[in-house]
């Protein structure tokens, strides 16, 4: 059951969504993405859509979701839950369309399938591509949003601690990947952030190398990226450590990435650009020689979605990072066929700087 908070908090995210439906003249908003739905309305399901209009806010879903969706959904006024496996027919039938001219949608967040009987069930109305209506909306988190990712953070934080307490050569990357996921499970988490990544040795070179049944060698560099998840929010987080001694060389470049990593945790100040936060770290580890092993973006925003705007890349020339949002900082240096490494934080950016919710030893660990 929502608390009255939480209806609170519901009331005026569609407030304010219906703010930007009014500013796109827009009648009605269809909404089809999953974390969407539950940032809105509370509804942890895997299936259901949501047409909000300006005094109302239809919630579909089919009849297996019937018992969550009664207890899961905010109570608020204007909102009419209708269980039908056939969310469109059921518009239809209802009439509920008659009064809407132009009705909005996300052309990124539907299937052509999808597409199809919405189209039909709506008939003259226009239907308008509105992108991101929903999503820049979560970009700021709340107070209790900002809660539970840290919640998510400190459980993906204490796996990690718990799996240098058991690392030894011989294990495979798929037996860490199997601890990670079984200790963020009983700490509480209610599913992996994503397939957990694991890389050892040459194979660390891989920024996004699944777990794998290579055997994991003294010396070896290995990588970990997870993440949990509270609340319907998420945790990211990748460190690298070395089972036995490192090479002078691996910890010159592990030398390097940190340096970049804190000088972007520096940087991380509400109001920084996009763009300006991502050179803070690729200067450092360009001025370094490695600037062609830096292959990804430096971070992303994180909440409802694992990846969520805005992006912390070297284009996002036109984007600044607002207080409150919360994003990854992760510089990663992968030399192929011999080893890579990446640091990533949880960060929220406030005005003063980083509050920083990952709490793991960033530090190059020996085991």
């Amino acid at each position: 059951m929502a608390t009255s908070s939480q209806t609170t908090s519901a009331k005026q995210r569609l407030a304010t969504l219906r703010n930007q439906m009014k500013a796109a003249k827009l009648d009605a908003y269809v909404i089809a993405h999953v974390p969407s739905l539950r940032y809105l309305f509370g509804f942890s399901g895997s299936t259901a859509m949501a047409v909000v209009t300006g005094r109302k806010a239809y919630f579909f879903t089919n009849d297996l979701y019937e018992l969550q969706v009664r207890k899961e959904l905010v109570k608020i006024d204007g909102l009419e839950v209708i269980i039908d496996r056939d969310a469109w027919g059921a518009i239809a039938k209802k009439g509920l369309s008659k009064s809407w001219k132009t009705v909005g949608f996300d052309p990124t967040k539907h299937t052509v399938s999808g597409f199809k009987p919405m189209k039909k069930a709506l008939g003259s109305a226009k239907l308008i591509e509105s992108i991101g209506l929903v999503e820049n909306i979560t970009r700021v988190k709340s107070s209790s949003e900002i809660k539970s990712i840290g919640k998510a953070a400190q459980m993906t934080s204490t796996a990690y601690e718990r799996l240098l307490g058991i690392m030894k050569a011989g294990m495979t990357e798929r037996q860490v990947a199997s601890f990670l996921a079984t200790t963020t499970r009983q700490l509480g988490s209610e599913k992996d952030a994503f397939d957990i990544i694991v890389v050892s040795g040459a194979r660390s070179a891989m920024p996004h190398g699944r777990a794998s049944d290579a055997v994991i060698k003294n010396g070896d560099v290995v990588t970990v990226d997870f993440g949990c998840c509270v609340d319907g929010l998420y945790s990211d987080m990748t460190r690298t450590f070395c089972v036995g001694t490192p090479t002078k060389k691996v910890m010159d470049v592990f030398g390097v990435l940190y340096d970049a990593h804190v000088t972007a945790l520096d940087a991380a100040i509400g109001g920084v650009g996009a763009a300006e936060l991502d050179r803070a770290a690729r200067s450092v580890i360009e001025k370094a020689g490695y600037g062609e092993y830096f292959r990804h973006s430096l971070g992303h925003g994180l909440g409802y979605e694992v990846h969520e705007n805005p992006r912390v890349a070297s284009g996002n020339k036109n984007e600044t990072i607002p207080s409150g949002c919360v994003i990854t900082i992760e510089p990663g240096i992968y030399i192929p066929g011999k080893f890579g490494m990446r640091i990533e934080d949880d960060v929220v950016v406030t005005e003063k700087g980083p509050h920083i919710l990952t709490t793991a030893p960033r530090e190059l660990v020996i085991v």
